[in-house]
């Protein structure tokens, strides 16, 4: 597997770096604890607090398609409302969901043949019940593929070896993650969807989504506005869009969240589960003074994690 080497990058996250974030109670005793690195940088890129080490190296996985999308619409790419979000969705499959992609792809004169991420079944269950087989526009990640086509049409590039790493497009995207992050990349493997997946730490995370929410408002319009289309309608990245935050989760409990005016912030929990990255996220931006108290408490009860006891609510998960 073609790799680029680490040539002075931090040491990778180790046990040791990461804090606990959250704890789920039952009847007044601690049933679960989850562990992570999490960062909030303010609208100037500065630190400004973190749980765990802010500075290892983790692999952000899908919470940096809004950062594609900044190099793609430099590159050329004219997209815009719910076919800009789903270009940066990790969605589910569903019928409205796969419509868009396919859009996407009639508009730049392709079509799925032309996509190059694995086949599956829909993650929505009513879609993958109604589903006869698995296709490449039920993968989570084919809104991105239709995206990165659509590019290199408008670019003039090569559309066939659109993922290999020094294809033009993923030069430029590499580009923008590094000035977004303030952060060199020195290794890159491959992920889930074949796509180039490069390493960062949380902090660099934050302060890329911060970059994102103060210079890419239309991107981030678009991902609010359609929230639906960038996961499903409950994910946690939705119900965080549904208070006015701009969010994308990641695979194995990546989180990455900014506010309007700029105060970005990334989790990443140790056990990879997504039951607590929305809230510790949503917790530590109400701990700088990012969002209101009022927010929170919204946020709280949509992302509620219950212990129950037959009917009866016994406790739930809280962010530490």
């Amino acid at each position: 597997m073609e790799t680029y080497p680490t040539n002075g990058w931090p040491d990778p996250a180790l046990p040791e770096d990461f804090a606990p974030v959250a704890a789920l109670d039952r009847a007044g005793l601690v049933e679960s604890w989850h562990y992570g690195m999490a960062a909030v940088v303010g609208p100037d890129g500065q630190l400004r607090a973190n749980l765990g080490s802010a500075d290892r190296a983790f692999y952000p996985r899908s919470a940096v398609k809004p950062l594609q999308a900044v190099a793609m619409r430099r590159a050329g790419l004219h997209l815009t409302g719910a076919q800009l979000a789903i270009s940066v969705a990790s969605h589910h499959g569903t019928e409205a969901h796969t419509n868009l992609v396919s859009q996407v792809l009639a508009g730049a004169g392709l079509t799925e043949a032309d996509l190059q991420c694995p086949v599956a079944w829909p993650g929505n269950p009513d879609a993958r019940s109604a589903a006869q087989s698995q296709t490449r526009l039920a993968f989570n990640c084919s809104g991105k593929h239709a995206g990165f086509l659509a590019t290199c049409v408008a670019a003039g590039w090569d559309t066939k070896t659109y993922l290999q790493f020094e294809h033009p497009l993923q030069v430029s995207i590499r580009q923008a993650l590094e000035e977004y992050s303030g952060e060199p990349i020195n290794f890159t493997t491959v992920d889930g969807c074949g796509a180039p997946l490069h390493v960062m730490t949380v902090a660099g995370l934050a302060r890329a989504m911060s970059r994102l929410a103060l210079n890419d408002g239309e991107i981030c319009d678009a991902m609010v506005q359609n929230a639906w289309a960038v996961g499903d309608a409950t994910t946690p990245d939705a119900l965080l869009m549904s208070e006015g935050l701009i969010a994308k989760l990641g695979a194995e409990g990546v989180m990455a969240v900014t506010t309007v005016d700029g105060w970005g912030a990334c989790v990443k929990i140790a056990d990879g589960s997504h039951r607590a990255s929305a809230l510790v996220a949503a917790k530590l931006l109400h701990q700088v003074g990012a969002i209101s108290g009022a927010q929170l408490t919204r946020l709280n009860e949509k992302l509620a994690v219950l212990s129950l006891g037959g009917a009866t609510e016994l406790g739930r998960l809280r962010a530490l």
